[in-house]
């Protein structure tokens, strides 16, 4: 038997699918068994479930092989670094098997942890595969693609990468090993809100993107008909009736774009996705009905900045303009666009800031359904030079401990990644910016503040968004603070965030 864990990473009420465990399993062989622990369930102890497993195979013909673990940076990393030493701890002799982006992208840590044994680099489900071979004997670890391991001697063995394959090469989601209801909860899409994941990586060459240092300048998409066969049967049988994909850049093209809204329109779902504002900006009237009259109610775009020179030193390859036409594009159609915007360039912080600043405005003039998405930029590994010539590993952690301490985890999650060129005052304004603006113009997705809350918040934020005062805002914090039914959610975004009703369409 194998074991695949999904650390928690969130709080309960926002888990969703885990995608990534359950694409490992579908890969193994039909005569092969595996169960899934996911910490991200309510009132799970994920030790004990683990150790029930073994002790339940333990003297079989089947026993434990091996417990593998997907590893995301941020709270995931924060709960697995324990875990998979809890772990090994009672299980030494069981082989504890790394995947996910954390490794991908910083390996050195983890094949530094003496508790993890195996770490997967990239796409996993083929490695993970051969790696089995390697653990039963049968196959020299040095010759699959994929996998690093600490040697003997201390050092680090990372082989070769692995051609990615696309969703459509590969098994469909086994959604018969989880119970699907556990993870259908309300969103401002719906009222069973699920995941799903129609492609892998990104054509595109931004330069400050994690994106890029996993997968390169590369996309796999499945056709629209396989994925409207598989949300078709979350709808049909489990009453799903809206989804969010986690691709990265979701329409490749307007022809794409139209073939998807023709799949999902028969399926009645309202959904979420990742978009591109120059490819948006190009599509058709007929092409946004056709998405809209399909069910998509809300598209994510990395706008990043409101300065062409920064966009273009950035490699984003949008403008400004293009922005700008998305935004009105979205108000036409009644599609809220939520828009990502980089705090922090690391060669005019002072001035990107306030010219972003000044562009978010511009774009709620244009359309007054927007939502802001802001990070403070953090450096990521790349395949080539980095964003304003930042050696992304330069300084970063060697040992996996160092990296689940709160200055660590708030750089990860771009929460503070206190950086030496963006001073404490430039992230301080930013911060009071987005509290007027979202006291003054409260998100669709806020349904933690009081309606009292937000009336007063609307109230006494006119006259800072009118005059352009963010300084200091001391009255916003302090409804913001008695207002709320729920603390902040750090760990949800977009339409992740908790909703007590659904949004009619």
């Amino acid at each position: 038997m194998i074991i695949l864990v999904n650390p928690r990473a969130t709080r309960p009420s926002n888990r969703r699918f885990p995608l990534s465990v359950m694409a490992i399993g579908a890969a193994l062989p039909a005569e092969m068994t595996w169960e899934i622990v996911d910490g991200n369930l309510p009132g799970i102890d994920v030790v004990a479930s683990i150790s029930d497993l073994v002790a339940r195979q333990a003297g079989g013909s089947d026993p434990v092989r091996a417990i593998a673990m997907t590893v995301m940076p941020g709270p995931q990393l924060v709960s697995a670094v324990p875990l998979a030493e809890a772990v090994k701890q009672r299980f030494a002799d069981i082989p504890i098997i790394w995947g996910g982006n954390f490794g991908s992208l910083y390996p050195a840590p983890v094949l530094n942890a003496r508790y993890v044994d195996w770490l997967i680099k990239g796409q996993g489900e083929q490695t993970f595969l051969e790696l089995l071979e390697a653990i039963d004997g049968a196959r020299d670890p040095k010759t699959i693609a994929g996998l690093a391991f600490r040697q003997a001697d201390g050092t680090h063995w990372i082989g070769p990468e692995r051609p990615w394959q696309g969703p459509g090469e590969l098994p469909a989601p086994p959604y018969h090993k989880i119970d699907v209801g556990e993870y259908l909860h309300p969103t401002v899409l719906g009222r069973r809100s699920g995941v799903y994941q129609a492609s892998i990586g990104c054509p595109y060459g931004c330069n400050f993107c994690g994106v890029i240092s996993v997968f390169g300048r590369r996309e796999k998409v499945q056709k629209p008909a396989r994925t409207a066969e598989h949300l078709g049967y979350l709808a049909r049988h489990h009453g799903m009736d809206s989804v969010h994909f986690y691709d990265n850049n979701f329409f490749l093209n307007e022809a794409h774009a139209r073939e998807v809204a023709g799949q999902m329109r028969p399926l009645g779902l309202r959904w979420w996705c990742e978009a591109r504002v120059d490819a948006l900006a190009r599509f058709s009237d007929a092409t946004w009905r056709a998405l809209r009259d399909a069910g998509l109610s809300m598209v994510f775009c990395g706008a990043e900045s409101g300065s062409d020179e920064v966009l273009a030193r950035m490699n984003k390859g949008t403008t400004t303009e293009q922005i700008l036409t998305t935004a009105a594009k979205t108000r036409e159609h009644g599609i809220i666009p939520e828009f990502s915007f980089i705090f922090g360039d690391p060669e005019a912080p002072e001035q990107e800031l306030e010219n972003t600043l000044a562009f978010v405005r511009k774009l709620k003039a244009i359309n007054p359904a927007m939502e802001l998405i802001s990070y403070f930029y953090t450096p990521t590994p790349q395949r080539r030079q980095t964003y304003g010539g930042v050696d992304a590993r330069a300084g970063t952690p060697e040992t996996l401990e160092e990296w689940i301490q709160p200055e660590w985890v708030a750089w990860m999650t771009h929460e503070n990644p206190r950086l030496p060129w963006f001073a404490q005052k430039l992230r301080t304004r930013a911060q009071d910016f987005e509290l007027v603006l979202k006291s003054r113009f409260p998100s669709v997705h806020d349904r933690q503040t009081r309606g009292w809350g937000k009336v007063l918040g609307r109230a006494a934020s006119w006259w800072r968004w009118e005059r352009e005062n963010y300084d200091d805002p001391r009255l916003l914090r302090q409804v913001r603070k008695l207002a709320r039914i729920v603390p902040d959610d750090s760990q949800a975004y977009g339409h992740l965030r908790p909703a007590a009703a659904a949004v009619p369409r």
